[in-house]
């Protein structure tokens, strides 16, 4: 491992906020990330990144790590698929800007692309990213560096792995994009990913959010067919720049549905009108396939002990799908691979759901009125629910996810449920309001 410089030793045992900085695990382009420790409570802990000395004399390297913080924390509070940023401020004597962000566990897309991977799987994984990648072109923010390494999955029971859309850094905003383009500097140099970036982005020219689309359509192929769209030899920029100007992308063969393969081929489009005009008309024809991809008589196959009859089990997928989206047939085959009964069944389901989505659910699902959702703990319901709305607040859709988590995992009183959820609070005085506020 490389010798660390002595600037950067110094950040580690610093505190940032309520926060230690223990460990570097991560360095990148423009600064170091380092694992946190709360002074008070060993068990939170959070990332803060660290823009690098090299980089803190560059004006426009400064100015672009806060963007991706700014962009970051509009983001994250929006979508449970991109980076949730807690903090921003500066290292006052090193004049070194930091900002603290969720600390993730897990793993990079990149590790899990060129190997063989279910196709439920892949289709779960790429309706995640699409979601968060639309709540960003909703916000007009084109992330432009859309890849693999930047796409991180993170261990989550209901999704298996839930996606976590990372760096932000050479992020923009349409109208800053839209500016540039006016001044004739649309990109001041190629700023990118060669083998993720869309042909006009490599001629440098105005980016869209379907220059996006075009880094989309690369990612899913390749988690998809587990190779590249192109035969490459040559992995230098020029190669890339022909590849992805001039050359057709591969079939993506037998495996592929044909709908999920047309989807693909039309984001890899060299043109941008040619792509599809959002990442939601990518989504949605991915939520299409995902009820085919698995024959019925497979995906309700079940013990013994659960029996559906074809109307019963239409019913179930319309229902869970109209609340969840394409992952409800991997959560129905998860569910039923643990279920006892069809009453067991259901609770597994229901704790898939938002708890006031959970009893309208049951009683429609099968048509069997009787089964009622599970609560998890002795609490009510409408306390449960203030306690989501309340940490909303502070954390964003994170919140529900929390909860439900508080509620599976220990049995609580209303005020240990409150003190629980509120050391995941950062900030001291929020925590503090969310105490009083359910007190």
């Amino acid at each position: 491992m490389a010798e660390i410089p002595r600037f950067q030793d110094l950040v580690i045992g610093r505190m940032v906020g309520q926060y230690r900085i223990v460990a570097k695990i991560g360095e990148g382009g423009m600064g170091s990330v380092y694992k946190a420790v709360h002074a008070e409570i060993p068990d939170l802990v959070s990332a803060v990144k660290v823009l690098s000395e090299r980089a803190v004399a560059d004006s426009d390297l400064r100015q672009r790590f806060r963007d991706e913080a700014v962009i970051s924390a509009r983001l994250g509070d929006r979508s449970p698929y991109i980076v949730q940023i807690r903090d921003y401020g500066i290292l006052a004597d090193l004049n070194l800007p930091y900002f603290v962000m969720e600390f993730l566990q897990g793993r990079t897309l990149e590790d899990v692309l060129f190997v063989e991977t279910p196709l439920d799987k892949a289709l779960m994984i790429a309706y995640q990213i699409c979601e968060g990648l639309r709540v960003a072109h909703a916000q007009s923010v084109i992330h432009r560096d859309l890849k693999p390494t930047n796409i991180f999955l993170v261990p989550d029971p209901p999704f298996g792995e839930r996606v976590k859309i990372l760096d932000f850094g050479i992020a923009k905003l349409v109208s800053e994009v839209v500016e540039a383009g006016a001044q004739r500097q649309p990109t001041q140099g190629y700023l990118g990913t060669p083998h993720y970036s869309s042909p006009e982005q490599l001629r440098g020219q105005e980016v869209t959010p379907r220059s996006d689309i075009y880094s989309l359509g690369m990612i899913l192929y390749e988690l998809m067919v587990g190779a590249m769209p192109f035969s490459m030899e040559d992995q230098s920029f020029y190669a890339w720049c022909q590849a992805h100007l001039e050359r057709p992308p591969l079939p993506m063969g037998l495996k592929v549905p044909e709908k999920v393969e047309q989807i693909i081929q039309r984001c890899l489009a060299k043109e941008p009108q040619m792509r599809p005009e959002s990442v939601l008309e990518v989504s949605q024809a991915l939520q299409q396939v995902s009820s085919a991809i698995i024959p019925r008589g497979e995906t309700m196959m079940a013990s013994s002990e659960i029996v559906l009859t074809p109307q019963e089990e239409e019913n179930l997928q319309k229902r869970l799908s109209a609340l969840v989206g394409p992952i409800a047939l991997t959560l129905i085959k998860r569910a039923r691979s643990r279920a006892r009964d069809v009453n067991h069944l259901m609770e597994l389901l229901c704790e898939d759901l938002p708890l006031g989505q959970r009893e309208a659910f049951a009683q429609k699902a099968l048509s069997q009125p009787t089964i009622q959702a599970s609560n998890p703990s002795s609490l009510p319901e409408e306390f449960i629910q203030r306690c989501e709305r309340e940490l909303a607040q502070s954390l964003g859709p994170i919140a529900r996810l929390l909860v439900q988590g508080a509620l599976k995992n220990t049995t609580h009183s209303q005020a240990s449920l409150v003190e629980s959820l509120a050391t995941q609070i950062i900030d001291p005085t929020k925590a503090e309001t969310f105490r009083k506020r359910l007190s």
